[in-house]
C-alpha cells in the first residue's frame, strides 16, 4: 500500500510541474503590461494636460475639475478649453505608446515616462522617462520614433484579446 501511495504522489507531483510548465511556456499567467500607463486611480501622464504640450511646447499639470477619458486613461486638463479640444479630437493629443516612454518602446521595453521629458514629433506626443532617455531619443528622433512604432506594432500584437 506505501508503495501505491507512493508511486500515486510521485506521479500526481509530475504532472503538477508540466501543467506549470506548459502554462508558462504558452503565456497563461504570464504578466504583461497594460497597453497603458497609467496609475492606481487610471490617471494618464501623472495628471498633466495632453493639450499644452501642442499649444505651448511645455508640461502643465492639469486640473481634475477638467477631466475626459481616452484609451483607458483619463486626463486632467488645464482649462475647459483643452478639455474640448482634447475630446474633439483624442487621437490627436493622446500620448504615443499608450504614455510610455519612447526610447523604452523603441528599445522593445515598457517603462513609465515623466511629463517633463517629451518631443512633438511628426504631430505626435512622445514622452520620455527622464533626461537620459530623451537626450539619446534626441539623437535620432525619425529613427527613434520608427522603431518605437515598430516596437509598439509588435506589443500590440502580443496582447491577448
Amino acid at each position: 500500500m506505501r508503495t501505491a501511495w507512493k508511486s500515486a504522489s510521485g506521479c500526481l507531483r509530475s504532472c503538477a510541474v508540466a501543467v506549470i510548465l506548459c502554462a508558462a511556456s504558452s503565456g497563461i499567467g504570464a504578466q504583461t503590461k497594460p497597453l497603458v500607463n497609467v496609475d492606481g486611480e487610471g490617471l494618464g501622464i501623472h495628471g498633466y494636460d495632453p493639450v499644452v504640450y501642442f499649444t505651448e511646447g511645455k508640461a502643465v499639470k492639469g486640473d481634475p475639475q477638467y477631466t475626459s477619458s481616452h484609451g483607458g486613461a483619463i486626463y486632467h486638463f488645464r482649462s475647459n478649453d483643452d478639455k474640448l479640444a482634447f475630446e474633439k479630437d483624442p487621437a490627436k493629443f493622446a500620448p504615443q505608446y499608450g504614455g510610455y516612454c519612447a526610447m523604452a518602446m523603441a528599445m522593445g521595453k515598457q517603462e513609465d515616462a515623466d511629463p517633463n521629458f517629451f518631443l512633438v514629433h511628426d504631430g505626435k506626443l512622445l514622452l520620455q522617462r527622464n533626461e537620459k532617455a530623451h537626450m539619446m531619443f534626441m539623437k535620432d528622433p525619425a529613427g527613434n520614433h520608427k522603431k518605437a512604432d515598430e516596437q509598439w506594432k509588435k506589443l500590440q500584437g502580443d496582447q491577448p484579446s
